[in-house]
């Protein structure tokens, strides 16, 4: 038979063997519990509440009492600690949030800075500035490009409000007339009584509902986009216009003061004279023509008498008649 292995008491590290530690009432899974206590600094914390449990059930009560008054004291100090640790967290991230968007309780300003923010994910291209809100002017100055060409301005002013004024619509005019343009989107919280939807157009200016504001961004970009095209277009049909104009009005002028005729016979004069140099040139060219054919007909000649006479001598030297 085997012998049976020994194991340690986790309280005087004596070494005892199974049996023994059966009779304790110390099975393996109380062993290892004991041992995880043991390890974590609390074994003596837990014989401690356990004898003063068993003091308790031997008509002792007021072991009991004292228990729970040092259990309760004790988790009062472990509450008030976590609260203090939350309390610092908490400051911390208000201290946080104030300095990226100011006071969190005035959501007006929150709602400026969100803005901007907004609609730079969807128009990137665009610059998106909110320094003048600081300054009684626009809360958002929209500056539209494209190409790398600044085409123009969309003056944006934001209400968190839970009435609806008109008196928005004259502020929001005066920083458009300031910024020298004729887009403005007011965004609110509280649309007109009459507006029969998210948006409408009140004197030039298009109001929305703040959650639409990216559509309305897009729209007024848009129209003014066009707008600087079809100003373009028309600048430049001008400007043709114009030198269609400016040559007509120097024709009149050539006309009036006779100037036209002095053209007519100056282009007439020039003609004559290129018809007389034409003629010039082609008789040169007959005369040259005929000298050359002349003088070929002449080569012809001599070549045969050269030829002609050469062969005479041969025949002579050969001694061959005909």
């Amino acid at each position: 038979m085997e012998p049976e292995s020994l194991k340690c008491c986790p309280l005087c590290g004596a070494q005892l063997t199974g049996n023994e530690l059966d009779k304790l009432g110390l099975g393996s899974e109380m062993l290892a519990e004991i041992q995880r206590l043991k390890e974590q600094g609390m074994l003596s914390q837990a014989i401690l509440v356990a004898v003063k449990i068993v003091k308790t059930v031997n008509d002792k009560p007021m072991w009991f009492k004292e228990l729970l008054d040092e259990t309760r004291e004790n988790l009062r100090g472990d509450f008030e600690k976590e609260c203090e640790n939350v309390r610092k967290d908490f400051r911390g991230w208000m201290k946080i949030i104030v300095e990226t968007l100011g006071n969190p309780l005035k959501t007006g300003r929150i709602q400026e800075e969100a803005i901007p923010k907004r609609l730079k994910a969807v128009k990137p291209v665009d610059s998106f500035n909110t320094e003048k809100s600081t300054r009684k002017g626009e809360d958002v100055t929209c500056i539209v490009k494209e190409n790398n060409e600044i085409l123009g301005k969309v003056v944006i002013e934001s209400k968190k409000v839970k009435k609806w004024s008109n008196s928005y619509i004259e502020q929001i005019k005066r920083y458009m007339e300031k910024e020298n343009t004729e887009f403005g989107i007011l965004a609110t919280s509280t649309m007109p009584s009459d507006a029969l939807s998210y948006t409408t157009i009140i004197d030039g200016v298009l109001v929305v509902r703040i959650d639409h504001i990216e559509p309305a961004y897009l729209f007024s970009r848009e129209y003014l986009v066009l707008k600087r095209q079809l100003e373009k277009e028309h600048m430049t049909r001008m400007k043709q216009l114009k030198a269609e104009d400016q040559v007509l009005v120097e024709l009149k002028q050539a006309i009036s003061h006779g100037k036209l005729d002095e053209i007519i016979a100056t282009v007439n004069g020039l003609t004559e004279s290129i018809d007389t140099k034409i003629n010039r040139a082609d008789n040169y060219i007959d005369t040259l023509f005929k000298g050359i054919k002349r003088s070929t007909q002449q080569i012809r000649g001599l070549m045969t008498k050269l030829v002609n006479d050469h062969i005479e001598k041969m025949r002579l030297q050969l001694g061959i008649t005909l």
